[in-house]
């Protein structure tokens, strides 16, 4: 039985996701054609019309024990395989579909086959220790992980994670750094992945690989947040060590007269490419240098799902515009955010995701409408 002081916790993890202190914040990638670059900064943005797709979020609903959990980036894993990555998940081995008598793991994964989703059929994966379910990344010593994004690369996937640990503060914890996780066989199910902890150089707590990381150019490019506020950075490898499993020696973007920097300079050296980020989103490509396009949950107060748009990766972004609201905004015990876009799915020609989040420790364990992702299915209107 899951109890109310560990409710609580869980529901202030999910503020912290939300945008009140940063956590999430980045990439994933739009088809080609999806998104139109909009010339100056405050230019319009393209106007995207969307509809909710519940038939497609079924797939969520097919394992009884697998009962919800945040998060929801994807990863294209190629042969019509498309990789979930969750955040607190809440499983219940029993299959009974009781968040109640389910437990609370810090990750769990799903792989879905079938690009659309409301034919494809959805394994979800986490580990067992002692006959009980745990997190599929699991801990190390005193600190969790969070999946923050994939990437595949030649046949192999490599999967950045938040490091948390607990702290005392209002939330009772914080990020504390980043992982990356090399898998050599995502061809196969997760449960029989080789998994390998590279060396992650952390700078001062620096929060590397939230969203979807992008490749190209001859070099792997990923988002970083640093927790304090809503400023976003930019990091890169060269795209052959990166495919060898080195990440320890990045360059960071550090505005247009310095460039990329690599060494132990301090962060009042770097420069964000945009101060309006949350700590979940995705980045989209559409076509090779650009543009690119990016969809958020705005704030707390505004949650709407958001678009901002660049030539370059580097900025400038374009001022964020709102293009749905989410018909659940409004009660006050309710949380919406980790708004993202999912290039790899088909049936539609954009979808979207958002979570739906509760204040209310006892609604988050009743209350089944809530606490999967939302999809919606979109298009760019050109009239």
């Amino acid at each position: 039985m899951i109890f109310i002081k560990t409710t609580i916790n869980i529901l202030r993890r999910r503020m912290v996701r939300a945008g009140l202190i940063f956590f999430f914040v980045l990439p994933a990638v739009l088809p080609a054609g999806h998104c139109a670059d909009t010339g100056d900064r405050t230019s319009l943005p393209p106007r995207i019309a969307v509809e909710r797709w519940l038939a497609a979020e079924a797939v969520f609903h097919c394992d009884p024990r697998w009962l919800g959990g945040d998060g929801a980036a994807s990863v294209d894993l190629g042969d019509e395989r498309i990789l979930w990555l969750f955040g607190d998940s809440f499983v219940d081995p029993s299959g009974s579909g009781n968040r109640g008598s389910s437990i609370l793991v810090r990750n769990t994964v799903a792989v879905q086959t079938g690009f659309d989703p409301e034919s494809a059929s959805m394994k979800f994966a986490w580990k067992m220790k002692a006959g009980k379910p745990t997190a599929f990344f699991t801990e190390s010593g005193d600190t969790w992980y969070w999946p923050a994004s994939g990437i595949l690369m030649d046949k192999r996937l490599l999967v950045f994670l938040v490091e948390v640990r607990s702290a005392d503060n209002d939330l009772g914890f914080e990020s504390c750094g980043w992982k990356a996780v090399w898998i050599d066989n995502p061809q196969v199910q997760p449960d029989h992945w080789n998994m390998t902890r590279l060396i992650s150089p952390q700078r001062q707590a620096m929060v590397v690989g939230v969203g979807t990381p992008v490749l190209e150019n001859g070099f792997l490019y990923v988002f970083a947040a640093d927790g304090k506020d809503r400023s976003v950075f930019l990091v890169r490898w060269p795209a052959a060590a990166a495919l060898a499993g080195t990440l320890t020696a990045p360059q960071w973007w550090a505005g247009e007269a310095d460039g990329w920097i690599t060494g132990p300079a301090g962060k009042d050296r770097l420069q964000p490419v945009f101060t309006d980020g949350q700590m979940e989103f995705s980045v989209t490509i559409e076509a090779e240098p650009g543009p690119y396009c990016r969809i958020q949950t705005q704030t707390l107060l505004n949650p709407c799902l958001s678009v901002s748009t660049a030539s370059s990766l580097t900025g400038p972004w374009r001022v964020a515009a709102c293009f749905f609201t989410p018909p659940e905004a409004g009660p006050s015990d309710l949380l919406i955010y980790a708004g993202k876009a999912h290039p790899g799915l088909g049936g539609a020609d954009l979808v979207f995701s958002y979570v739906v989040n509760t204040t209310d420790p006892e609604r988050l364990l009743t209350d089944m409408s809530i606490y999967f992702p939302v999809l919606l299915k979109g298009k760019i209107m050109t009239d």
